[in-house]
């Protein structure tokens, strides 16, 4: 064996003279081409680790017009829902050899569209995105032809593209029939962005369970979360609705509520019985615990990355496919239940209320 060098001028030459073989075949086992011996594949890995051989993946890249990587573009990091879809997709991609750029549109249609035309301007080779939503949100124009997309939590509009989501509208529906069940009548849905697919959705799964009770729809919407203030709440949900029930169709929905019924002086159970859709850390912490119907946020990022690198690879189904997870909801003490075994809760062999089944 020769003396190492420093991994920036190590070539593929150097590698390949190192083990002995030619550069092609050293170019083979750099692209992981199946036609190598394993003898061969292991003298070639063993010359670019003594010699500290690092290859410039850019430069590969363009040379075979592939980056090995895919960009993904959420509306809110701070999300949970984010984070762990996120955090599922770069396990995924990391496993089948590609890397992750990640943006963020901050929920603003101009910026999506900015971070989505970036994105491809660097040579991504597929994008994993949770849409804006909004009516002005349209990036499509920019969208090579046969680029492959995936998105999450919601459809775009005017699109075939493939799509992981939930059923919206049963979850809500069966979460507020829960309600309906342990007495409470005036029930109120507390919702956010009412253009949101999600939103649509989940209003719709409300009016189903209150309709079917021959009760009377209490809806509050906002168009931000920052209107569902202390005094909005006191004079919206408590006065004019005077709701026993309350159910919030988001997390940072569900933040603002919990906030500002404490701030009235208004105890979950006993004043207002509570249900969240979306589960949150804390929610098992909270006195009384809060009840909340919880999303496979993993699970939406584990199935959008397998789907986009079957498409990149050339092995993914021949139509558009449409993904629905099951949702799961969690009864703690908030809706009136008994306090939950939170063993049970996140054990995924014992299903606690389960909501949604897969399609």
């Amino acid at each position: 064996m020769g003396i190492a060098r420093s991994s920036n001028s190590v070539t593929l030459v150097d590698v390949a003279r190192e083990a002995g073989v030619s550069l092609k075949t050293a170019s083979r086992v750099l692209n992981r081409e199946v036609s190598v011996s394993s003898s061969t594949l292991e003298k070639v890995q063993r010359a670019m680790a003594h010699l500290g051989y690092r290859p410039n993946e850019l430069a590969r890249g363009l040379k075979a017009r592939k980056s090995a990587t895919i960009g993904m573009v959420v509306k809110n990091l701070a999300d949970p829902f984010a984070f762990n879809a996120v955090k599922a997709v770069q396990e995924v991609a990391r496993v089948n050899g590609y890397i992750v750029i990640l943006a963020s549109s901050g929920w603003d249609p101009d910026v999506e569209r900015s971070e989505v035309e970036s994105l491809i301007r660097h040579q991504i080779e597929g994008l994993i995105i949770s849409p804006v939503g909004s009516p002005k949100s349209n990036f499509l124009d920019i969208i090579p032809p046969d680029f492959h997309v995936v998105t999450l939590d919601q459809p775009m509009r005017k699109a075939s593209f493939d799509s992981v989501m939930i059923d919206n509208r049963r979850s809500v529906r069966n979460a507020v029939q829960h309600l309906l069940e342990h007495g409470y009548e005036r029930i109120l849905a507390l919702s956010t962005r009412p253009w949101l697919h999600t939103s649509v959705e989940r209003i719709a799964g409300y009016r189903d369970a209150m309709r079917k009770a021959g009760l009377e729809s209490r809806i509050a919407l906002v168009e931000h979360e920052s209107s569902i203030t202390r005094e909005w709440l006191d004079e919206v949900v408590l006065k004019q609705h005077k709701a026993d029930a309350v159910i919030t169709m988001n997390w940072v929905c569900t933040i603002a509520a919990l906030r500002g019924l404490k701030h009235n002086d208004k105890r979950l159970r006993k004043d207002v019985a509570f249900v969240s859709f979306d589960d949150f850390d804390l929610a098992d912490m909270i006195h009384p615990t809060v009840s909340a119907v919880r999303q496979p946020t993993e699970e939406f990022g584990y199935e959008a990355a397998r789907l986009l690198i079957q498409r990149l690879k050339g092995t993914g189904p021949k139509t558009q496919q449409s993904i629905v997870l099951p949702t799961r909801f969690i009864a703690r003490e908030s809706c009136g239940c008994k306090p939950l075994n939170e063993d049970d809760a996140r054990s995924p062999a014992k299903r606690v209320g389960l909501i949604a089944k897969r399609q």
